[in-house]
């Protein structure tokens, strides 16, 4: 988690307070899955550490701490799939997501994360009117990345790097590169053995979400 703290800031997209909420190393190596964070938020030089990301106390949205205005243009375009006429396809990890509220910082899509906003439904609507548009009800895909990232949130519970499955096998995580390979080797038999029973919870897990419009992902048409 961020730390003990305090400092609020301003929510780009609603006004209200945003707190410290968690920091997220910039390495897979730097992983805090159940160990305590080598992360202070307090030191002025936490960010060369962390991405260091607060939480808006209305809407929600997660904001990473950084110099300047957060340009919102550029967060809508980051988060656009598509486009049908004047209309944009949006896509975005829901920071109101059961996997989220699962993984904490080992939530998996923080891996994929760019930018510097993680966005709620709430937060989704508010980006799109923020750029003269109106965005659509989001919908929750019960299948695609949003499966991956929960059966992965799920297995950094008992790996000692976050997201080790995902890092190893696009080739960014190497026994070269990892805390050490009985570490590297550690996790990759225990990402082979409980693969087969966390899938086993975390598909349909995922799929109810979605149901109830806690999936973790969001896609709507914002016009």
């Amino acid at each position: 988690m961020a730390g003990r703290s305090q400092k609020s800031r301003r929510c780009p997209l609603c006004g209200a307070r945003a707190y410290p909420w968690i920091a997220v190393p910039l390495r897979p190596t730097d992983a805090t899955v159940g160990l305590p964070s080598p992360v202070d938020p307090d030191d002025p030089r936490a960010g060369e550490a962390a991405r260091l990301v607060d939480r808006c106390e209305d809407c929600g949205t997660g904001i990473e701490q950084a110099s300047g205005e957060v340009d919102l243009a550029e967060e809508l375009e980051r988060i656009t799939i598509g486009r049908d006429g004047s209309d944009r396809i949006l896509a975005a990890p829901n920071r109101r997501s059961w996997q989220s509220g699962l993984g904490g910082d080992g939530w998996a899509a923080l891996g994929e994360w760019s930018g510097r906003l993680l966005l709620t439904p709430r937060g989704l609507g508010l980006l799109a009117e923020k750029n003269g548009l109106t965005a659509d009800d989001p919908a929750y895909p019960p299948w695609g990345a949003n499966q991956r990232w929960m059966w992965q949130s799920a297995l950094n519970g008992v790996t000692l790097h976050t997201n080790f499955a995902t890092e190893a096998r696009s080739g960014r995580l190497r026994a070269g590169n990892s805390r050490g390979r009985i570490a590297f080797v550690a996790d990759s038999v225990a990402s082979v053995l409980a693969t087969p029973l966390v899938l086993l919870i975390s598909v349909p897990l995922e799929a109810v979400a979605a149901l109830v419009g806690r999936g973790g992902r969001m896609v709507t048409r914002a016009r």
